[in-house]
């Protein structure tokens, strides 16, 4: 099977971040929100990130899966896996 190349194709260099697992730590009144990875990290995330999941409304406690871009933005907030 040939190489991918080309705009969508994973870059040798930075390989796409895999999907982290955390939990609500709060949601904030502008829609974002910071969760708490299982490693004790605590993560800010952007109200975007947060409306990319789909999410009507969050609640502190409540697991969510991280999804970052190749910079390690984070991008998404989803259901768990």
């Amino acid at each position: 099977m040939p190489e991918q190349t080309g705009p969508g194709a994973p870059s040798p260099e930075r390989p796409e971040p895999r999907p982290e697992q955390a939990t609500v730590s709060r949601s904030l009144p502008d829609g974002s929100a910071e969760v708490l990875r299982d490693d004790g990290v605590l993560v800010p995330v952007p109200s975007p990130a947060v409306g990319a999941g789909g999410w009507r409304a969050l609640r502190p406690g409540q697991r969510v899966t991280v999804r970052r871009d190749a910079s390690g933005r984070v991008v998404a907030l989803l259901r768990p896996v």
